[in-house]
């Protein structure tokens, strides 16, 4: 019975061990050859602040956001693509929750969040399939009222009415 448990915690280890997280995604491809990358740390954020006009300073969304990272690797290679779809599959995902996953002729989008009570930490949107793959992570205390109403403010900007 000892080596049961002793096998299937050394199983669970290396499941673990083999799943990554998404900065190590993103360190894992911002150097191959045609990734754009870019990463907006939150001293570059605080920074950035201080040149805003006093509408976007007072933006919630703005306010909430301590750092940025995208890839975008429109221009890899197949191989290149393939391998990122590989490993966005192998993500630990655990404590996210999905906002919206959509499939349509090979490409995948999903978006994703962990939250800490109605607070957004971590906003993900990841591309895949035979098309562009992207990640765009966004790190920050974002409320979750504060993207409700741009949402909201969206529509009425779609529908042309205030």
């Amino acid at each position: 019975m000892k080596k049961i448990i002793l096998a299937f915690i050394v199983v669970m280890a290396c499941q673990t061990g083999v799943a990554q997280n998404v900065d190590a995604l993103y360190n894992y491809f911002k150097d191959e050859k045609g990734v754009e990358s870019v990463s907006v740390s939150p001293l570059l954020m605080k920074f950035a602040r201080l040149f805003m006009d006093e509408d976007d300073k007072s933006n919630p969304l703005i306010k909430g956001v301590n750092s940025v990272k995208v890839l975008d690797l429109e221009e890899c290679s197949e191989k290149v693509k393939e391998r990122f779809t590989k490993e966005v599959a192998k993500l630990n995902l655990y404590g996210y929750e999905t906002w919206l996953q959509a499939k349509e002729d090979g490409e995948n989008v999903k978006i994703i969040a962990k939250m800490k009570d109605d607070t957004v930490r971590e906003l993900l949107v990841m591309t895949t399939g035979k098309g562009d793959c992207a990640l765009v992570m966004i790190k920050g205390n974002i409320k979750k009222d504060d993207i409700q109403a741009i949402i909201n403010d969206d529509k009425i900007m779609i529908d042309g009415r205030k």
